[in-house]
């Protein structure tokens, strides 16, 4: 969608913008007034016609740019010019999300009976992935053997009050779809409970990388970073933060790691190989982010060129 029209008219009441990511632009916060972007607003509207916004210091924030003009106190005249650009909702309904629970036929494998032999199957999958008996206490990782779930290995995320908000359910009897998730929203931060946030953190791609690297990982399900994860790194005391991507994501490295330079971080890309973190193990991956590269403005440069 093209919003450079939006885009250019918002620019006329808080001036230039700074590209984040995807459709994220950043402006000067005229709530606060902090010395750098802070205010950073979606413009490309979403089916329900919102755009959200918010301030990641004084956290003023809203969902659409109606709002956002309310609270700027924007002269009706002006307002209503600027809202002609923005799309209305296509009223789609959503469908409900529910709850998250565990499935009911989930059985931890830290209890399970030594003589169980599915128990011992699934215990020597993970043991070949790398896991030890201390992981499936530390991560809850449980498995099922019937049920919508059944065949699967389940490794959980709670909050950090503890509360379930995500799993992963990883196939270990060769079934063709690998993974089978829960339908519920993706904007969380898994393992959540286990990351120290007064340390430097890891962003990898998957659960299993994160279980193989150990030391405060957060899978991020994928290639991009959920808002509260986003959200959550900014405002902590996290100084230093590795992203360890696979080697075809190295855009989208790149892309994380400008956004969090630009936040006042401090970035190292672990150059991964062929491999991916759960496959080469914690040692091998241990020797490749002592050899991580720090990013500054021009390594960056250089980066983008070579993309």
């Amino acid at each position: 969608m093209d919003y450079t029209f939006l885009l250019g008219s918002i620019e006329n009441i808080l001036g230039k913008s700074h590209k984040r990511a995807r459709a994220n632009h950043a402006f000067h916060c005229p709530f606060c007034n902090h010395r750098k972007p802070k205010l950073e607003i979606n413009m490309e509207t979403n089916e329900k016609g919102h755009n959200p916004w918010e301030c990641w210091v004084c956290e003023t924030k809203g969902r659409t740019i109606r709002s956002l003009l309310k609270q700027l106190k924007t002269p009706r005249d002006t307002a209503n010019e600027i809202l002609k650009y923005v799309p209305r909702g296509s009223q789609i309904e959503y469908k409900q999300l529910s709850i998250i629970e565990l499935p009911k036929e989930y059985q931890p494998l830290y209890s399970a009976s030594t003589t169980s032999v599915i128990a011992n199957l699934v215990k020597k999958y993970l043991y070949e992935r790398g896991l030890t008996d201390n992981d499936f206490i530390k991560y809850g990782i449980g498995y099922c053997t019937s049920g919508e779930y059944g065949g699967r290995v389940i490794i959980p995320s709670y909050s950090q009050s503890n509360q379930l908000n995500f799993f992963v359910a990883r196939t270990y009897d060769g079934n063709y779809f690998k993974y089978k998730n829960p339908e519920a929203s993706k904007d969380i931060i898994f393992f959540e409970n286990l990351i120290n946030w007064n340390a430097p953190i890891i962003l990898c791609e998957g659960v299993f990388d994160a279980l193989a690297i150990k030391r405060n990982a957060i899978p991020i399900l994928g290639k991009s970073i959920s808002t509260s994860l986003y959200k959550k790194i900014i405002t902590s005391s996290v100084k230093d933060i590795y992203i360890a991507l696979d080697d075809d994501a190295k855009d989208r490295a790149v892309e994380i790691g400008e956004q969090f330079l630009n936040q006042g971080k401090r970035v190292f890309l672990v150059t991964l190989p062929d491999k991916d973190p759960s496959e080469m193990g914690f040692k091998a991956f241990t020797e490749h982010i002592q050899l991580a590269e720090e990013l500054n403005l021009s390594s960056l440069m250089l980066h983008k060129l070579d993309l």
